[in-house]
């Protein structure tokens, strides 16, 4: 896969030497809109959080006020929130941005005109995608997840705000957190990213520089190193899912597999039990080796289309 990324970007280099000085000038032109919109965007998905947030601080007092505790006192109750309270309004906030990215990004999404009119979603959906789109999707969450942990072991100190972040996770209400993490946020950001702001940069870009970019903004948008590596990871993947199957469909159900995995893993690696613990890691390893091939497989499907 990084031997195809690597020679598709410097076919794209090379090409550039082949235009002429006013198709060059057309073509910068066009790569420079592009960004600039696919900025625009990313700005906008980040300016919603703020929006989300006084939307829900006004509920949240209109609330108090409606259960008579008045005015005052239910802003000073929003200000000293304890962990948990605290843990939900912010995934409340991150649920409703996410709702009205999700909306913002589908209307643009949809305004794409080269995409093709019809397609066969059997053909998409059929058994034999739906089982390269889970073993793809839990098998990158395996290794991810893995690589991560001996990162952490290796280097506490860079992973701390990492752990912490995760930890104030925990604290929140489990359906809260699960609606969210598992399939409000995927399907949001699957909208943002490989949809709006990743058509933007195909039209102006080669499918592996398009995807390369769109992946460091989903990385960048996470804020913080560690989750920004993983995302950038996972953000290649998905965009050679929608690229491989045609469809945004299938890379939402790809991260949706993907951070219910990431639920899921905790759960069957804390049995406490050997001989559960080895036959867990047996089978975890299989499915790591069949996602392998799954991006194996997605990626030479791009490459046979471009």
């Amino acid at each position: 896969m990084l031997v195809r990324i690597f020679s598709s970007v410097c076919v794209y280099v090379l090409k550039g030497k082949d235009l002429d000085n006013k198709e060059k000038i057309e073509l910068k032109r066009l790569r420079v809109t592009m960004v600039t919109k696919a900025l625009f965007i990313f700005i906008g998905i980040i300016l919603m959080q703020l929006i989300a947030y006084m939307l829900c601080v006004l509920g949240y007092t209109v609330f108090g006020i409606a259960q008579g505790i008045g005015y005052a006192r239910a802003l000073a109750e929003i200000t000293i929130l304890n962990t948990t309270k605290s843990t939900n309004l912010m995934l409340t906030i991150s649920a409703v941005s996410a709702i009205l990215s999700f909306i913002w990004c589908a209307i643009l999404y949809k305004k794409s005109g080269f995409r093709a009119d019809s397609m066969d979603y059997r053909k998409v959906f059929s058994v034999k995608n739906i089982m390269m789109i889970f073993f793809t999707a839990a098998g990158c969450c395996i290794i991810l997840t893995f690589l991560l942990s001996g990162l952490t072991a290796l280097m506490p100190g860079v992973f701390k705000n990492y752990t912490k972040l995760m930890s104030n996770f925990e604290t929140g209400n489990m359906a809260v957190t699960l609606a969210y993490a598992v399939f409000i946020g995927p399907v949001s950001e699957e909208m943002i990213f490989r949809g709006a702001i990743f058509d933007r940069f195909y039209i102006g870009f080669d499918y592996w520089v398009a995807n390369i970019l769109q992946a460091a903004l989903f990385g960048l948008y996470h804020m913080n190193l560690v989750q920004g590596l993983y995302a950038f990871c996972l953000g290649i993947v998905l965009g050679v899912i929608v690229k491989a199957t045609g469809s945004i469909l299938c890379s939402m159900l790809t991260h949706i597999i993907f951070n219910g995995t990431s639920y899921i893993l905790p759960i069957v690696l804390g049995s406490g039990n050997n001989i559960i613990n080895i036959a867990v890691m047996f089978v975890l390893f299989v499915i790591a080796v069949l996602g392998i091939f799954g991006i194996k497989t997605f990626t030479g499907a791009v490459s046979h289309s471009n």
